[in-house]
């Protein structure tokens, strides 16, 4: 994809190469959106699992992506259309998918319509493709981590919570339990706790249930 070429000026005295070459670059970025966009769609389209699969290794294996991180055991990347990434912390929450065997490809500015939701990343794994928010928590108070899901499921039905404090689980769960409280936009929290992972469907949370599942 285009590197900052948008932001590119040229003088009188700049030759017709270098016109023709960012012009060139530009068309490029133009090319490339509308693939991504065209072969996420039909992802999401895709009856067939083998098809599917095909077509997310398309995506992953476009010559574009920036390569963040490669995880040695898994195998797993973090890709972005450029080296530079917003906040630090999203970079080391994708880090950590790609450990738990997620490819996670930070979604292209150019893929979202000026009303369209901005979640932060895709993730991959075999044939499922997940559109997530990214949320880096810091908190031990309940009430944060309630809001901070609230303020990730009008970006995503599926947020990825990457809890750095010594919050006690009676109050991570307090928090994720009123974070789900009649909230209809939430599918799932991806949570990370302790070093261990969790896969939560809102269902899961809600029940008593929840209390045994994280440790």
């Amino acid at each position: 994809m285009g590197r900052n070429a948008s932001t590119e000026q040229f003088n009188d005295g700049d030759s017709f190469n270098e016109r023709s070459s960012l012009t060139r670059e530009l068309h490029v970025l133009f090319i490339d959106i509308i693939f991504f966009s065209a072969t996420i769609k039909s992802c999401y389209e895709a009856i067939n699992g083998k098809i599917k699969k095909i077509q997310i290794k398309k995506i992953l294996n476009a010559a574009d992506w920036y390569e963040h991180y490669r995880d040695k055991e898994t195998g797993r990347r973090v890709l972005s259309e450029s080296e530079f990434i917003e906040h630090e912390h999203e970079k080391l929450t994708a880090i950590r998918l790609a450990q738990m065997n997620y490819d996670v490809v930070f979604a292209p500015k150019g893929i979202f319509k000026r009303s369209q939701k901005k979640f932060d990343v895709y993730l991959f794994r075999d044939t499922v493709i997940l559109e997530a928010d990214l949320k880096y928590i810091v908190s031990k108070n309940p009430d944060t981590i309630s809001r901070r899901i609230k303020d990730g499921c009008d970006q995503a039905s599926r947020i990825v919570i990457d809890i750095n404090s010594v919050v006690d689980k009676k109050y991570l769960i307090q928090g994720l339990k009123s974070g789900v409280y009649k909230n209809n936009l939430v599918k799932e929290i991806l949570l990370f706790y302790k070093n261990k992972f969790y896969r939560l469907p809102k269902s899961l949370i809600e029940s008593k249930r929840i209390y045994e599942i994280i440790k």
